[in-house]
């Protein structure tokens, strides 16, 4: 492994402007992501307590294909269900026991639905698929994909316990003024309290832009359809959130300690009169949007498009070998470090090949605004020493609990 060092990243306050964005807990992007890391985790628990270890499985191609709905004000009619699909290549038999994925799926799915949006009856206009390529092939061993004992599972996965891709995971210092602040106006706008007074849902989205001290802020709020009978209700619980946010928005940028001016603050602004957002569920799955895995928010909770990014996409990839998800994580782990340790901030890429061992990648890049020498190295060494025991990690985290935990990253 080679870790080389330059000097040119900049932290996002430093820069003449920023601009982040936040897809709420709701969105089916976001909605995508909890359902395959949820069932991953769900299943590598149940393979381990049964067996003792965690097969060769990938999830991270979970797509929600929204209903088809007629909404209203005061309510809406769904013609054609939301249809969830696992695909992915799953060990699906281990020994003579059949391992229940769709049992799982559909456990995961409700769970992962029900909590999230708050409302059961959603429930009742679902409908669930799995297409499993799980099959063999040449550059592993039979046994990796069709064990036929826990311990062949063993064996195997001791052989295997390298990088499983070839990629390029990347991860940054600190968020932003602009990334925290879209990052907390979610969290305010999708607690259940809040949602509980004003009749809105959870699929919102915030994108903050900041020029020099000017914040612009854009945020879309879904409101249930049943608790707005008229356009007049709407604009009015639409005002008062607005009014709300205006109080709180002050109190954070305050908080923050940053040289800021005050914020604008817009709210759905696609509203023209009698025409509102408004989301069966409290979330446009309802009403004919989708979700795939990928499309959400960064590892970190937040979409930065002016800080580096892999492609990869972490939600649902086995925790035990998949690079994409582990990198990402060790990735903002190490720049997280730098920052803690020596106050330098850095943009940090790790780069793998296919094949190499899990805990010493091809290189490691770091970007940093001040120099970070031999300490520096040291840090990005002892983190990426983890990486064969990182899932530990991910198997103890709750993908909810996770995605709500990053508003205090």
């Amino acid at each position: 492994m080679r870790v080389l060092t330059s000097l040119g990243a900049v932290h996002p306050d430093q820069m003449p402007f920023d601009v982040a964005e936040r897809k709420g807990i709701g969105h089916p992007d976001s909605l995508a992501d909890l359902v395959a890391d949820s069932f991953s985790r769900r299943y590598a628990h149940l393979c381990r307590e049964q067996f003792g270890v965690v097969p060769n499985h990938w999830v991270d191609k979970v797509n929600l294909v929204g209903a088809a709905a007629d909404v209203r004000f005061g309510g809406y009619d769904i013609r054609k269900p939301i249809d969830g699909y696992l695909f992915g290549k799953l060990t699906e038999h281990l020994g003579g026991t059949r391992l229940p994925l769709a049992d799982l799926f559909g456990e995961v799915t409700r769970s992962v639905l029900v909590e999230v949006l708050g409302d059961e009856t959603v429930l009742d206009h679902l409908r669930l698929h799995i297409n499993n390529t799980a099959g063999t092939a040449v550059d592993h061993d039979e046994q990796f994909y069709q064990p036929r004992t826990a311990a062949a599972v063993r064996e195997v996965l001791a052989d295997e316990s390298v990088a499983n891709d070839t990629v390029l995971c990347a991860g940054s210092g600190p968020r932003g003024a602009a990334a925290e602040t879209a990052v907390w106006l979610e969290s305010l706008l999708t607690r259940r309290d809040f949602r509980s007074r004003f009749g809105t849902g959870t699929d919102v989205k915030v994108m903050v832009v900041r020029s020099g001290a000017e914040l612009d802020v854009t945020a879309a709020v879904p409101f249930l359809p049943g608790a707005v009978s008229t356009w007049t209700q709407y604009r009015d619980r639409l005002d008062a959130v607005q009014d709300e946010l205006g109080n709180e928005v002050k109190q954070f940028l305050d908080s923050l300690s940053l040289p800021l001016g005050e914020a604008r603050l817009h709210l759905n602004t696609k509203d023209i009169p009698g025409r509102g957002y408004l989301a069966p569920f409290g979330t446009s799955l309802g009403k004919g949007d989708c979700g795939a895995v990928g499309r959400g928010n960064r590892y970190n909770g937040v979409i930065e498009p002016l800080r580096p990014a892999s492609g990869e996409a972490p939600a649902g990839k086995n925790p035990v070998h998949h690079v994409g998800k582990i990198y990402t994580a060790i990735a903002g782990d190490i720049a997280g470090r730098l920052f803690a340790q020596l106050g330098v901030y850095a943009d940090v890429v790790v780069a793998a090949r296919n094949g190499g061992r899990l805990d010493e990648p091809a290189y490691v890049l770091l970007r940093s605004d001040l120099p970070v020498g031999a300490a520096g190295e040291a840090i990005a060494r002892e983190a990426l020493g983890t990486a064969p025991s990182y899932h530990e990690r991910f198997l103890g985290e709750d993908p909810i609990a996770r995605f709500r935990d990053r508003a205090s990253s």
